[in-house]
């Protein structure tokens, strides 16, 4: 028992030697066991030289030339076993790599180019302009529809038959809108003729359009249609013919860059027919019936048709008639139509109250009709 005691006690019986013989001893090297390099214990001789090469780039290590850390439960005689800490703390996953450098010197403040500027009339969405021809955008809603265009960005450029309303016209909106004048071109709806040189003209300044819009009209009571008949024979030709010839020529020409918008004016007048606007109401239901088919026969090939429907609105034209319940702003009409050419919608009713106004009328049966007063 005391042979075997001895011997454990003695504790380098079980333990390799050196090549020249001599007893090595498990001694404390703090980190060094633990690297992941190690793949057995740390073994020093008696001439504390560990048995295995070192890890590669130790040579190069930061912690080789810097003072020994301690730790506050060892002693500071790092020279003897047990003592001091041969390397700093945290180094065992860097295998003796040389720690990482610190950028030195404060970032610059502010940003790093010219402040952006703000445009005056941003695009929302991403949106991109309209280039616009627009006949008829001197007086009531298509004064209106274009005002709010040209403050969006859009670019017009007006047609219509009076130089000096046009010209009146151009200038409110590049006041209003903070922008360039827009372009005139004369172009009378009752004079077929000018049709597609006023078109032609309108492309050149604007370097091509995409949308048309057709807010020019002819209007008289009924009783003023009757009691004159050239002026109701002009009217059908103006409000249904011309119109029409205009709208087929502004759809070629749409057609052959690949397709477009063409916004037109019809009404509510002709959804039903109504003793107070006959002739009216046969000229626009002609000109509705024409958008729909329009709309049928080409909107795959791109062309996108947007009948307005309006009731019954606060103009010059309706200046000393009747104003029903149900009457509307110029504004407010343009407003709904540029939300409708926006997303492509064939029909509109503005105010949209009137939808359902004329979907009760257009089911009355006709003795009720007959007897009605509107």
């Amino acid at each position: 028992m005391r042979a075997a005691r001895s011997r454990r006690r003695g504790g380098g019986a079980g333990l390799p030697r050196t090549p020249g013989g001599e007893r090595r001893g498990l001694v404390s090297v703090g980190d060094q066991g633990l690297w992941r390099a190690g793949r057995r214990a740390a073994l020093l001789s008696s001439r504390r030289h560990l048995d295995r090469s070192r890890p590669a780039g130790a040579g190069r290590d930061a912690a080789a030339r810097r003072p020994p850390e301690r730790l506050r439960h060892r002693g500071r005689r790092p020279h003897l076993p047990g003592q001091g800490r041969l390397h700093p703390g945290g180094r065992f996953p860097r295998h003796g790599t040389a720690a990482g450098g610190l950028r030195s010197g404060a970032p610059a403040l502010g940003s790093g180019g010219p402040p952006a500027q703000r445009p005056i009339l941003p695009i929302a969405g991403g949106r991109r302009p309209m280039k616009v021809v627009f006949l008829g955008a001197t007086r009531g809603m298509g004064r209106a529809l274009a005002r709010r265009m040209a403050a969006r960005g859009d670019r017009l450029c007006l047609l219509g038959r009076d130089p000096q309303e046009l010209a009146k016209s151009a200038a409110d909106l590049a006041v209003r809108a903070a922008i360039e004048t827009p372009p005139v071109v004369p172009c009378d709806l009752g004079d077929p003729a000018g049709f597609a040189p006023a078109l032609e003209r309108a492309a050149e300044l604007l370097g091509g359009f995409d949308c048309v819009v057709v807010t020019a009209a002819v209007f008289a009571t009924q009783d003023e249609l009757e009691a004159d008949p050239q002026l109701a024979l002009r009217l059908l030709t103006i409000d249904f013919a011309h119109t029409v010839a205009f709208c087929e020529e502004a759809r070629r020409r749409l057609l052959a860059q690949g397709g477009g918008t063409l916004c037109v004016f019809s009404s509510v007048a002709g959804d039903r027919g109504r003793k107070t606007v006959a002739i009216y109401g046969a000229a626009k239901a002609g000109l509705s019936c024409y958008l729909e088919a329009l709309d049928h026969r080409f909107h795959r090939a791109g062309l996108r048709v947007v009948c307005v429907k309006p009731g019954f609105v606060r103009t010059g034209m309706t200046a000393g008639l009747p104003v029903p319940p149900f009457a509307g702003e110029p504004d407010g009409v343009a407003r709904r139509v540029l939300a409708a050419i926006d997303r492509g919608r064939p029909v509109v009713y503005a105010p949209p109250i009137w939808r359902w106004v004329m979907l009760i009328i257009r089911h009355l049966p006709r003795f009720v009709m007959r007897r009605v007063g509107f």
